[in-house]
């Protein structure tokens, strides 16, 4: 069961970020090609296009902390022992934890903040567009915890089971 909700999260990242990309791209065509042939922009180009790369960036979150893509200065951690750099590891997932559970509760007062309020063009709730914080910081702190524990399964020597492997990204033939 547990290796079906990692193997679900592991694409769902990966599916909601290309649809959003082309989501967005589409829509900048759609809107670069109304205001050029038909010289009338669309009304919900522009914010259907800040959604979508909100969406998008707030997901590639935690798609990156799950294959240690966010910018890293190794400078000095790379110089330590295999051990120290470990535990440094985990004190920084550790640490990331907890800012992305401070978001995720401060998320959700916003949302009930924001649940009247409407966007301009589409007039949906600016809540429905703000739901992204706390799924993404519970996805964040999600990856992190997986972390953690493949961290602390190399340390000892034990070779983790399949619901905490890491997935290798998608290359070449296999992407979508």
């Amino acid at each position: 069961m547990r290796q079906k909700i990692i193997g679900f999260l592991n694409r769902f990242e990966l599916y909601m970020m290309v649809f959003l990309m082309l989501v967005f791209c589409l829509n900048i065509f759609a809107q670069v090609f109304c205001r050029i042939i038909f010289n009338h922009p669309l009304f919900f180009a522009e914010e259907v296009s800040r959604y979508a790369f909100l969406w998008m960036v707030f997901l590639g979150i935690s798609y990156a902390v799950l294959y240690d893509k966010h910018i890293r200065v190794t400078f000095l951690t790379a110089k330590l022992p295999e051990i120290f750099r470990n535990i440094m590891d985990i004190f920084l997932h550790l640490l990331a934890v907890a800012v992305f559970a401070w978001v995720f509760f401060t998320s959700l007062e916003f949302l009930a903040f924001s649940r009247d309020i409407s966007t301009p063009a589409l007039r949906i709730s600016k809540s429905l567009v703000a739901l992204i914080l706390p799924i993404s910081a519970m996805l964040t702190i999600i990856r992190s915890i997986q972390k953690i524990i493949l961290i602390i399964r190399a340390v000892g020597g034990k070779k983790g089971d399949s619901g905490t492997q890491i997935p290798q990204p998608l290359r070449g033939e296999d992407r979508i």
